[in-house]
């Protein structure tokens, strides 16, 4: 038997603010429907991303983002594993299964780490380094980042809020939430 098809309706934010106004008049909507969308925006950007990581390069964002991690640590552009998993809030388990499709994929290598510290390094391939700055370029010019919805004060706008909110939760995570 067919599932059932969903209503998909083009103003689902809205419809989302409509339903909740009505069901908790009490509630101030300022006070939550900015985390709503947050989470919102950050699913459809994920999963646009994500298509767009497998279409062009073969991997899924979740990998891609670990090539950004090792990009951006700089020379010599490798990371142990628990600083990939704490840097990206993933388990440990996670970052393992990405590194070991990234090794496959030659994006990264890993190696012996430093004489007497154990465990190895995970180290940005050239292949790798040059895939991550390939997306990030691709990134940086993406209609997914909303160019069009906002000016360019705007964006700077929405940085710094944005940017305010992660630090906020950041300050008060706990150290072991991931």
């Amino acid at each position: 038997m067919p599932r059932p098809k969903v209503a998909y309706s083009r103003f689902h934010t809205r419809d989302i603010a409509t339903s909740l106004k009505r069901e908790r008049p009490d509630l101030d909507q300022a006070d939550y429907l900015y985390l709503l969308y947050i989470q919102r925006l950050g699913r459809i950007i994920d999963a646009v991303d994500d298509k767009h990581c497998r279409t062009v390069f073969g991997i899924s964002s979740a990998e891609m983002r670990v090539l950004f991690a090792l990009r951006r640590s700089g020379p010599s552009y490798a990371l142990r594993p628990t600083e990939l998993f704490r840097a990206l809030l993933v388990t440990s388990g996670a970052i393992t299964k990405q590194v070991d499709r990234l090794v496959a994929a030659e994006y990264v290598d890993r190696q012996p780490g430093p004489k007497n510290s154990g465990g190895f390094l995970i180290h940005l391939t050239e292949r790798g380094f040059a895939v991550a700055d390939k997306a990030l370029d691709a990134l940086a010019g993406s209609s997914v980042v909303s160019h069009s919805a906002l000016n360019p004060e705007e964006r700077r706008t929405a940085l710094e809020l944005l940017e305010k909110i992660l630090l906020d939760l950041e300050s008060r995570m706990e150290p072991d939430i991931f």
